[in-house]
Parts: structure tokens; C-alpha cells; sequence
């Protein structure tokens, strides 16, 4: 979810090799921040047709996804969080699906000061997408890929294995 490389795609890169989860970089999707239309009201779904559509479906058809982010200011960058929007078109449609999602949040403060606000988003994001919040995790510390910890990365694997 992060807007350039870095300890996010390290973090991802160590993961998918160990889990075989696939990346998908929202940085390279290209798509419409929900604007508030309405125009999924009644569960007509997104007025949108565009990767976020596409990948919101891909990830409600079941299994487990994790969402690897930097924080910024305590909550998600723009692009992220523009993503997250889009479930409000789920919220809309009020549906279960048996999907897993899983939260690892990356940032240079530590957890008290710079996790909550992200954690409660991704907890919405989840009710919305009518998906089991199954797990977060935040390191602190981490300015780059090399601030972060092999235990660090057991315990996300601990998570989500």
C-alpha cells in the first residue's frame, strides 16, 4: 500500500517468498477514489469499473490477505486509504464473504502513538467488505527495510500461517 518502495516491499517480498501470497502494488493500479456519489446506494455496487473494482472482488472471493502498509501522520497514505474507501460500495450491499484480512503496519513511531488511528480504519474496512478481521501487527522503528527484525517477521508469519 505504500506510494514508493521501500520497507513495505521488503516486508512483502519476505512474506510472499515464505507464504506464496501474491503483491499487488496499489501504487500501480490506477483508479477513482470513491467520490461520494451515492450511485452504490441499495447495493447497486460502484459506479466504478476500474482495478480497485476488480481487486475488492478478487480479495472477497475467500482466503487470506494481508494488507502491508507505511503509516503516515497515524493513518494510511493517500492511495491506501482511497482504496479502503471503495468498500463503502460493500457497506452498501451489506454481504458476507469468507475472507480473512490481516493488517501489518510499518512506521518510525511506536505503537501507542501511531497504530490506533490505522487500526480502526482497516477494523471499518473489514466490516464494510463483511470480511473476518483476523490479525494486525505494527513495528515500529522502521524508517527502511533494513530497521526491521527477523522476529519482527516470524511473528507476522506467526499471524497469518
Amino acid at each position: 500500500m505504500s506510494p514508493h518502495s521501500g520497507s513495505c516491499d521488503y516486508l512483502t517480498a519476505r512474506v510472499a517468498d515464505k507464504t506464496g501470497f501474491v503483491r499487488i502494488f496499489l501504487r500501480s493500479l490506477g483508479f477513482s477514489p470513491c467520490n461520494g456519489c451515492g450511485g452504490c446506494g441499495g447495493g447497486n455496487g460502484c459506479v466504478y469499473d476500474d482495478a480497485a473494482s476488480r481487486l475488492l472482488e478478487d480479495i472477497r472471493r475467500g482466503g487470506k490477505t494481508l494488507f502491508v502498509t507505511p503509516l503516515y501522520f497515524c493513518n494510511f497514505p493517500a492511495c491506501a486509504k482511497a482504496f479502503l474507501d471503495r468498500a463503502q460500495a460493500y457497506w452498501e450491499k451489506r454481504e458476507k464473504c469468507p475472507s480473512q484480512f490481516y493488517l501489518l503496519a510499518v512506521g518510525g513511531q511506536g505503537e501507542e502513538n501511531n497504530f490506533s488511528s490505522a487500526y480502526l480504519t482497516f477494523r471499518a474496512f473489514c466490516i464494510a467488505m463483511g470480511a473476518e478481521f483476523a490479525g494486525a501487527k505494527y513495528i515500529g522503528g522502521v524508517e527502511s527495510g533494513k530497521d526491521v527484525k527477523e522476529s519482527d517477521i516470524s511473528e507476522v508469519f506467526g499471524m497469518i500461517l
